[in-house]
């Protein structure tokens, strides 16, 4: 029996390939044939994955191909193929199954290609000596044969559960779970969007896997569902199950639409415990143009309000999605600050790619589309927006990373921006532009030095009050963590007799661990209530969640 092995090459090394999982389970569940799985990511070396994949000495490679790894993937084959030229290798995933041909054509080490939906024909693939299968590509005497696309699976229930009980013990990379396939909306960027229709787990079957989670040592578990929430009696009755089997310490993260959300659901969601479930909400855009021609629809008051009602005990990811069709520069600051103003906790500022197969892909003469083509595809330009204007885009979304979406300025830049700011957009455009004049992009920053530019920043800027906007900055640091060092910015003004008295009044184990677990702190101004007085603030590093007492 030969030896067959299914690879992922993942983005990261913390990410699993849920896809891989799936076959492997499926084909070894309807034959006798056992598949071993290999999982690297794409920060190794290459050299080092070929010698994996060597020393595994199997007769069958079939690589999980996508976006971020199709290059990669393709490299590797065809190295694999110099020192190991009697094997057989195989892609699937979307970013060969679009495509089938022209990949064939551009790499010759490739054999075959799976394409569309993997189970069944997978299973056919590698239980049939006649290789001619439907959804079964190849290239014979350099003629392109495929006889046609294989059904997909209409009751999923018949996939086996895709994760081993030793996998489910780690706690130390994400796992991904599908309750669905397809998509009913047809956004034109969207690969979800070719496949019309949706397909669902039985409500038990989802229950039963969600189990094994819950049981299990796992921290973080996102639904790869494309919209999760569709049928409100379904979802609802899986989000009511894990409420009623809450367990502390796991995320469950959803992709969800937050317009459809109704007053039930709104006040369902409030019971749900904080840091339990994770929301990720596509606005893409209010450009009202924009949405028409995309196929998009957003109702922008209802979604506010249903995303603020939620927004205390719900962590959000908010997506934004730069040069699509009719979004200029000066349209796409409308759309960065309606999201801004959300309050959730991630902004992801994402760019336009020009997927085989979508809709928007022949739309390239219409809008004019300057791509990158090859991985990750992505746009360079259209007759909406400029090239170095999305370049300054690029440059602002560096600037959501270091001073949004790590949460750790909540306090500090809310206060630049509410008092020297018009729009939140601005103050995110001028310490772009700070970082690209003192040529501080493209390099590596730690922390202390994130905070120390902040500084250099608002001293350039020549704001006034930078008394203030200290101890703000000073309260960040300190909710950071117990601090290792003190910035030079980072003069204290702490009282050290009344530090020592509440250590001893705490009782801590030993006042030497209530000095390890704690800080005291004297601020100028109480940056607490934003008003004009002095205040001491207590933190308490014990938990995770640290803890603060204003004195």
């Amino acid at each position: 029996m030969e030896k067959i092995v299914l690879v992922g090459i993942n983005s990261q090394f913390i990410h699993t390939n849920l896809a891989i999982r799936y076959l492997k389970s499926y084909v070894e569940k309807y034959s006798d044939l056992k598949i071993d799985i290999y999982e690297s990511n794409i920060n190794n070396q290459i050299q080092s994955i070929m010698t994996d994949l060597f020393n595994l000495n199997a007769d069958h490679y079939i690589f999980s191909t996508y976006i971020w790894n199709k290059e990669y993937v393709f490299r590797i084959i065809r190295e694999l193929k110099k020192i190991m030229p009697n094997i057989t290798i195989t892609l699937g995933g979307p970013e060969v199954s679009y495509n089938a041909k022209e990949s064939l054509l551009e790499n010759t080490s490739i054999d075959f290609i799976l394409v569309g939906e993997g189970e069944k024909v997978i299973l056919n693939f590698l239980t049939n000596e006649n290789k001619n299968q439907k959804g079964v590509a190849s290239l014979e005497d350099n003629e392109y044969t495929y006889i046609g696309d294989e059904n997909p699976i209409e009751n999923l229930d018949v996939i086996p559960f895709p994760y081993s009980k030793d996998e489910l013990k780690e706690n130390i990379k994400i796992l991904y779970y599908e309750s669905s396939r397809g998509c009913p909306f047809s956004c034109s960027y969207c690969l979800s969007s070719i496949d019309k229709g949706v397909r669902y787990l039985s409500l038990d079957r989802v229950k039963s896997d969600l189990q094994k989670f819950l049981d299990s040592g796992v921290e973080l578990l996102k639904f790869v569902d494309r919209t999760y929430n569709l049928k409100k009696d379904r979802y609802l009755g899986i989000w009511e199950y894990l409420l009623e089997n809450y367990k502390e310490g796991i995320t469950f993260h959803f992709e969800i639409n937050a317009n459809i959300f109704d007053e039930e659901v709104i006040e369902f969601l409030k019971k749900i415990p904080e840091g339990y479930f994770q929301f990720e909400i596509g606005v893409q855009s209010i450009n009202k143009e924009t949405m028409d021609s995309i196929n998009r629809r957003n109702l922008l008051e209802r979604l506010r309000t249903n995303i603020k009602a939620i927004s205390k005990n719900i962590h959000l990811h908010v997506d934004l999605i730069a040069g699509l069709p009719y979004d200029t520069y000066e349209s796409f600051k409308d759309s960065f600050d309606y999201v801004y103003d959300l309050e959730s906790e991630m902004i992801q500022l994402g760019f336009l790619k020009i997927l085989s197969g979508t809709k928007i892909s022949r739309e390239i003469e219409k809008y004019e589309y300057k791509y990158i083509e090859f991985p990750p595809y992505e746009v360079l330009s259209n007759c909406f927006i400029k090239y170095e204007e999305l370049i300054k885009l690029k440059n602002i979304e560096k600037m959501l990373d270091y001073y949004y979406n790590s949460e750790k300025f909540k306090n500090s830049v809310k206060y630049i921006i509410e008092n020297y700011y018009n729009r939140p957009f601005d103050f995110f455009e001028d310490i772009s532009k700070y970082y690209y004049d003192n040529k501080l992009l493209g390099i590596g920053h730690k922390t202390v030095g994130i905070f120390n530019h902040l500084v250099k920043f608002f001293e350039k800027q020549k704001f006034d009050k930078i008394e203030i906007f200290i101890e703000y900055l000073k309260l960040d640091y300190l909710l950071l963590g117990k601090p290792g060092l003190y910035p030079e910015w980072f003069i204290s003004h702490k009282n050290k007799d009344k530090y020592n008295d509440i250590i001893v009044g705490k009782k801590y184990s030993s006042v030497r661990e209530g000095y390890k677990k704690t800080e005291f702190e004297k601020f100028s101004y109480d940056v607490i209530k934003n008003e004009k007085k002095e205040i001491e603030i207590f933190f308490d590093y014990s938990n995770k969640k640290i803890k603060i007492e204003i004195f």
